[in-house]
Formats: C-alpha cells, structure tokens, sequence
C-alpha cells in the first residue's frame, strides 16, 4: 500500500500524458487522437515511471514537459490565416521532445547513480527495472516512429508536402454548390498531388458568374488569386512549425485556356485545381 501510495504521483503524470487525447479529439480527428494519447503515455510515463527524482523534482519535470507538447500542438495547428499543417507537424516535434526526455532520464541517472531501497512514502525513488523498461520503451516509439517519419515524409527532392484539404475550398456560400471533392486527382508519386473541387452555381447564371463568384470566395479565405491569361491563380504558404511546401490554387475563366484538362461536369460547372508543387 505504501508503495502505491508513493507512486501515486507517477500515475497521475502518467494520466495527464494519455489526456493529450482531447487536443486531435477537438479537431475532431479520432484517429490521430489515439496517437496522441498512446505518444503522450510513453513521454510522459517514461519519465514518471524512469525517474529516480522525488516527488517535487519529478512532477515539476512532467508537468513541464506536458506543457510543451500542448504548446507544441497548438503553435503548429493555430494556422493564423496560412494553410493549416498536417499532424505529421506537431507529431514530429514530440518525438523530439521524446528525445529530450530521453537526455533528462540519462542526466537524472548520473545524478543519482545509486538505487536506494524503497523507504518512506510518496519519496520512492524508480528502480532500475524501472529505469530500463521506461528507456527501452521511449527509445524503441521515438526510433521508429522517426525513421517512419524520415522515410515517408520527405519526397524525391528533398521537400515536404501534404495534400491539400477541403477545408481550404469549404465552406461555400450559399450561391455555390460543391459537385465533388478530390484531393488527388492527379499525381500521387513522391507526395505529389493535385485536388479538385467541381463547383456549380446554386441558382441559373452562367459559368462567368460562377467563376466571379468562386474568385471573390477564395480570395475571401486568404487566396490572393489574380488573373493572367484567362487563368486566376494565387498562392498561400502553410503554417505549422516545419518547412512545408506551399500551396497553389488555380481555375480557368475560359474553358478554351484549359487545354489537355478533362471537361467538367455538369459542363456549367467550375473546376478548381490545388497542387502541393
């Protein structure tokens, strides 16, 4: 019981890793929610669980490093008006911070080389049993989920990319329709790939309205598009905290500039293009 006791702290450091469950759950994201939990866990509970410190020292090192993967997270998804990053963003810095934690453990074991006996209540110091697991366990999630990262995220050039989102066409207004969503059409190869969005008139105008209509939209959520040559086109860098590639967009005024494109459909309608170029 003494022993539960004293590793209560422990616990509930251990627990506030796994409630990094709500920040993708905010974003409503349950996928990447369970990541966060799972990487949350092994952070944190790897220093809880690994560290020979007290009490004191101890939840004041976990808190602080809590604090930074939530910090983290919310400078890499507050897009402040560019293009929103991927989780593969915040996701490669907690393994950093992992890394870091790993150091912490390294230095926390030189500074108390010795294992004392499990003496006096909510002291208890980490065994070495302990030491080792929570090492072993942090080292093995931050390898490779690194070498996953190295390998998958980096494309043929040396650039990162990530395909654009519907989130950065909708929501439309009212005056305009989304026929249909693809966000990628075209390419795919080393992280490439070109979205289309089909959009038509709600009510009966012609593909001229349609097109002045789709322009004021976009450049209303930060597409700074301007014409050339029959052709609106415009840029917008992304957010986050890695260097990701921006994002073009572009669509055609005039279905005669648009050579070697697949007509769309309903003819009326308008396509817009988003590469990750």
């Amino acid at each position: 019981m003494a022993m539960m006791a004293g590793n209560g702290w422990r616990w509930w450091l251990t627990a506030g890793g796994a409630g990094l469950v709500v920040l993708p759950i905010a974003q409503g994201a349950p996928m990447v929610a369970v990541l966060a939990a799972v990487c949350g866990v092994v952070v944190i509970g790897a220093w809880a669980w690994g560290t020979r410190s007290g009490r004191a020292v101890g939840v004041t090192v976990g808190v602080v490093f809590t604090a930074v993967l939530v910090a983290v997270f919310t400078v890499s998804q507050w897009p402040r008006g560019l293009v929103a990053a991927p989780w593969l963003d915040w996701f490669a810095v907690w393994l950093l911070v992992g890394v870091v934690c790993l150091a912490a453990l390294l230095i926390d074991r030189r500074v108390h080389p010795v294992s004392p006996p499990y003496t006096a209540a909510g002291k208890v110091p980490a065994g070495r049993v302990q030491w080792v697991a929570a090492m072993a366990t942090l080292g093995a999630v931050v390898l490779l989920c690194g070498c996953g990262l190295g390998i998958g995220g980096y494309d043929g050039d040396g650039r990162l990319r990530f395909p654009a989102s519907v989130d950065e066409v909708l929501p439309l207004p009212g005056s305009l329709r989304l026929v249909s969503a693809d966000v990628c059409a075209d390419g795919g190869v080393s992280g490439n790939c070109t979205a289309e969005f089909v959009v038509v008139a709600t009510d009966d105008v012609d593909r001229a309205t349609t097109v002045t209509r789709l322009v004021e939209h976009l450049r209303n959520r930060g597409w700074q598009l301007q014409p050339e040559n029959g052709v609106y086109r415009g840029s917008r860098e992304t957010g986050g905290i890695l260097s990701w590639t921006a994002h073009t967009v572009w669509l055609y005024a005039d279905l005669k500039s648009a050579p070697g494109l697949r007509p769309a459909s309903p003819p009326e309608a308008v396509v817009i293009y988003i590469d990750n170029l």
